[in-house]
């Protein structure tokens, strides 16, 4: 690394260069001396160096080089007549971090460690100055400026995508309709046809989920959103019109999609299809545990794109290795239309602040109220159903149960029938010790099923157990509230509370969706419309599931919400949409506005 950026404090620096022949004294012509044209290198990054430098005239900058990711910046500082470069790595033996590559003609003094050595014995202006260079914690102030001048840096590999997502977008804007679904439909056969393979290679790669309801859902996020699609008003058409108003659709662009690792191949599929839908390009970006599955998968569907004469960089994936800088990259990208942000908190917050629209979707916690009403068997087999697909990692899946006293026993020996696990005092203690041991879900236990987490804590049934229940005291004050078993968990676990009326109950589930999971899903089993309402109204969320697995309702497999693998949170998840997101969310609507009758105007 160079020693130091340019100080205004001119005790600190070296004299200028008419002062330099007073300084090296009678020795001033023992000191060798290089000459560095403007544009010329004198210390390439990487270099482990000899020599350090005295600059005698002339201007150096620093620059910085990005290998993986082909880009370069221009450091905000210069060195200039008594800067000492390289000084730091003489003695450390490090490598240079950074390029100097000269801005003029300059001149310098070439001194190595002896010499150095011995011209800071022989003048006290010159030790100053190395002991300056040398002590000042400089990675630490050069840090931020590295970060910020990368970060303003074109990466080739995004400028390269963005532009082929540009022109394969123009391409199909004048393509009838029929060629869109045509497309839709066999994009999403080629993905069905080989689910099992991908949901293998899905469980392999990322260590999450079971294979058999990954099928399941591959097959959701393919064949059943394309049945979705197919016949709907598409870009060009009028898709709304009411009191003198027609909105005409038009597509956005480019659009950059965001993949979870929870459920990676339907998520890709499902952006993709309602991309072309909306007649957008689009560029996946698959998490960093499923980018193999997810590159596999952009292949087919391109390869699926040239044997239909569609341009195959409609759907692109970098193949890069995944980094936050190349993800920053294709968000901040000025040619860049949209986001779709699926994922963890940090990454959907990243996409908001890139200053590209975007839609992002936050962190579900559901509250499960199953009160006394309802048929509590099915209730319980929906949970043990739910929970344990795909061993828990849908975000809009149960969490927390709320069973009210009256049929609290009976619910529990139903789901221990149906496969569930409640746990004793020492159980627990196991658990909390193993995944919860600083406080929050370990993320090694992410997808892991419930009888793979037994096993390894010597937690015995005589049966298969599909799910781990967690029973919690009366919940009633913050700190319970606040307890790890009552936030997200991405796995067959659920905490079960016993409920006393129905002012706990609605206390206690707006409390946990305060503490985690605002604006997501709330699930109740009930047969009484009256406190269905009474639920609907007090739970902060943008879905209210009634009488179903969670997993499927919030998706809108099994009920008449959107069919959907990004589910909007609302402002309360500090999102920008309460919708399951669709196609439609990524159309612009142009209205043709007619002139109301003379006599409703204002």
């Amino acid at each position: 690394m160079a020693t130091a950026e340019k100080r205004t404090n001119t005790s600190h620096k070296m004299p200028h260069a008419h002062d330099m022949s007073a300084i090296l004294g009678e020795d001033f012509s023992s000191y060798p001396t290089i000459q560095i044209e403007a544009g010329q290198t004198l210390i390439a990054q990487g270099t482990v160096t000899t020599t350090c430098y005295i600059l005698v005239s002339g201007q150096i900058a620093a620059q910085i080089e990005d290998t993986q990711l082909e880009r370069q910046a221009v450091l905000p500082w210069r060195y200039t007549t008594g800067d000492i470069l390289a000084a730091r790595e003489l003695f450390s033996g490090k490598k240079l971090s950074l390029n100097l590559i000269a801005l003029e003609d300059t001149h310098a003094f070439v001194l190595d460690r002896e010499a150095l050595l011995g011209l800071i014995t022989q003048n006290a202006q010159v030790a100053e100055q190395v002991i300056l260079n040398l002590t000042q914690p400089q990675e630490l102030m050069q840090q931020p400026l590295i970060d910020s001048a990368m970060a303003n840096s074109p990466i080739k590999e995004v400028d390269f995508m963005i532009s082929k997502a540009k022109q394969a977008y123009l391409d199909i804007q004048p393509l009838l309709e029929s060629r869109i679904d045509e497309a839709i439909e066999a994009l999403a056969q080629v993905i069905a046809d080989d689910a099992e393979i991908y949901a293998k290679e899905t469980v392999a790669e990322s260590g999450m989920g079971v294979a058999e309801h990954k099928i399941e859902k591959i097959k959701l996020g393919t064949l059943a959103v394309a049945h979705d699609l197919i016949g709907k008003p598409g870009v060009g058409s009028i898709i709304e019109e009411h009191d003198g108003i027609k909105g005409i659709a038009q597509s956005m662009g480019i659009v950059f999609a965001m993949i979870p690792v929870t459920n990676p191949v339907e998520t890709l599929v499902f952006k993709s299809l309602i991309a072309l839908k909306s007649r957008n390009a689009v560029i996946i970006s698959s998490h960093r545990r499923a980018k193999n599955v997810g590159l596999k998968a952009v292949k087919a569907m391109q390869a699926k794109l040239k044997e239909l004469g569609l341009p195959v960089d409609l759907i692109q994936t970098s193949q890069m290795p995944s980094s936050r800088e190349l993800t920053q990259g294709f968000m901040k990208h000025p040619d860049l239309n949209f986001i779709l942000a699926t994922g963890g908190p940090s990454m959907v917050a990243s996409a908001y602040q890139s200053g590209t629209p975007a839609i992002g979707v936050g962190k579900g916690n559901a509250p499960v109220w199953i009160e006394e009403s309802c048929d509590v068997e099915k209730a319980a087999k929906d949970v043990v159903f739910s929970k344990s697909f795909d061993n828990g990692v849908v975000c809009g899946s149960e969490n927390n149960l709320l069973v009210d006293d009256a049929i609290y026993d009976q619910f529990v020996g139903y789901a221990i029938d149906a496969g569930a696990a409640v746990l004793n005092h020492f159980e627990l203690h196991a658990i909390m010790e193993s995944l919860f041991a600083h406080g929050s879900l370990n993320r090694d236990y992410i997808g892991k099923s419930a009888q793979e987490v037994c096993d390894g804590l010597g937690i015995k049934r005589d049966y298969p157990i599909k799910l781990i229940i967690a029973e919690m005291s009366i919940v009633d004050s913050d700190d319970s509230i606040q307890h790890p078993l009552m936030k997200e968990k991405l796995l067959p676990l659920v905490s079960l509370t016993r409920i006393l009326d129905q002012e706990q109950a609605l206390r206690t589930a707006a409390g946990i969706l305060n503490n985690e999971g605002a604006g997501h899903t709330a699930v109740m089993h009930s047969n009484s419309e009256e406190a269905i309402q009474e639920y609907a109204r007090i739970v902060d969320v943008s879905r209210i599931l009634i009488n179903t697995p969670a997993t499927l309702g919030c998706i809108g497999a099994n009920n008449n919400l959107q069919l959907s693998w990004t589910l909007g949170c609302g402002t309360q998840g500090c999102g920008s949409t309460s919708d399951n997101v669709s196609y439609r969310h990524l159309l612009n609507i142009k209205r043709i506005a007619y002139p109301l009758p003379a006599d409703q105007q204002s």
